[in-house]
């Protein structure tokens, strides 16, 4: 399903970064080699999204937000 959607707009993998909350949204991005973030104000806890070795677990949109634009 990825692969498909960054096909179709013409970003390579290594330019795109999976946000999820839970490990399957996670797990998606590991099977193509998507970078990927976990977020814990959603649906599953830290200990389950660190299964799927995210880059990094953000507790909140704000945490996010500075993380990914440096700010």
């Amino acid at each position: 399903m990825l692969s498909e959607l960054l096909a179709e707009l013409e970003v390579p993998v290594e330019r795109a970064v999976m946000v999820g909350d839970t490990e399957y949204d996670l797990e998606m991005a590991r099977a193509i080699g998507m970078d990927r973030v976990g977020v814990t104000y959603g649906v599953h806890t830290t200990e389950r999204l660190a299964r799927s070795q995210p880059k990094w677990i953000a507790t909140s949109i704000n945490e996010l937000f500075d993380r990914l634009y440096g700010e």
